[in-house]
């Protein structure tokens, strides 16, 4: 079946440029706007686990902390990366640096966070 999906321009996302680089983990705070307040310990020890053997294969997204020395940045998505590599003992972390406002940071996180899994019911 072929399909062909149609682009309104003027609807598109703007380009936003991205820098991806290892950042210091002590120079990253996380975000208190973040909507995602629980994490599994259990998951998180093993995502610890798979970070010490394979490192961090999908940068976090981060941006110059709002009233901070140049260096300093606010975890806008990738939490559980983030606390995962401080389990694993890492210096650095990959990061993808944006320029965001406050309102476009909240949209991301709001946009990124995980839906809650429901199990399926048998009948």
């Amino acid at each position: 079946m072929n399909s062909t999906i149609a682009v309104n321009a003027s609807n598109a996302a703007p380009f936003v440029p991205s820098s991806v680089r290892d950042i210091p983990l002590n120079r990253i705070q996380e975000s208190k706007t973040n909507p995602r307040r629980t994490f599994d310990e259990t998951k998180l020890a093993e995502l610890a686990a798979n970070i010490r053997q394979h490192g961090v294969l999908q940068p976090v997204l981060v941006r110059p902390l709002p009233g901070a020395e140049d260096g300093f940045f606010e975890l806008v998505a990738g939490a559980r990366r983030y606390r995962a590599s401080q389990l694993a003992k890492r210096e650095t972390i990959p990061a993808s640096v944006r320029e965001l406002t406050d309102a476009e940071c909240l949209e991301l996180q709001l946009i990124e966070k995980p839906a809650t899994r429901r199990r399926a019911r048998t009948r």
